[in-house]
């Protein structure tokens, strides 16, 4: 079962260069890198961005509230942005690897992967058994402009018995502008 959603991606003239392969998917973008803090070399940020809920990313132990995941469509030398409009998440955990779930987590923006703002606060509490999780959908009040995104949970559950986070898959929706 595939992960993809619709998203409704339009890139307007002056600016299908930096996003030539677009067909409505992030992770079709020609532009960009998945960008995170303290990964398993295993479980590369990339994982979380292909369509597969089997390959995760997951952050290194031990990790803490400040891991986080996202995504850069400057990445490479460009200079593209995006008007980040909602975010999905699916994540997971596994008893055996030690690893855990977010129940809350902010989505920031920015533009120089140096200062971020927060754009919306995320309530991640829908339960779930060991594995991938189900999809959370969470939409960004008043759209922004960002050359990145990212997301940071604030709080971890108990779930999972460790501070090592995972995610399955996760994509920001976005507008190109």
């Amino acid at each position: 079962m595939a992960f993809m959603l619709p998203q409704g991606v339009s890139v307007p003239t002056g600016h299908r260069s930096c996003f030539a392969d677009v067909v409505g998917d992030i992770t079709n973008l020609g532009t960009g890198e998945a960008i995170s803090s303290g990964s398993y070399a295993g479980e590369p940020a990339a994982a979380a961005f292909d369509d597969v809920p089997l390959n995760y990313w997951r952050s290194e132990a031990p990790a803490s509230t400040n891991s986080y995941i996202g995504w850069n469509w400057s990445g490479a030398g460009a200079t593209c942005k995006a008007i980040v409009r909602r975010v999905t998440i699916a994540q997971a955990y596994n008893d055996s690897n030690l690893t855990t779930r977010g129940d809350t987590a902010v989505l920031e923006v920015s533009d120089d992967l140096i200062n971020w703002t927060v754009v919306a606060n995320l309530d991640l509490t829908e339960a779930f058994a060991e594995g991938v999780g189900p999809t959370e959908t969470f939409d960004v009040a008043e759209p922004v402009l960002a050359a990145a995104a990212r997301i940071r949970p604030t709080a971890l559950s108990t779930a999972g018995g460790a501070n090592t986070w995972m995610i399955s898959e996760i994509q920001f929706i976005e507008n190109i502008t």
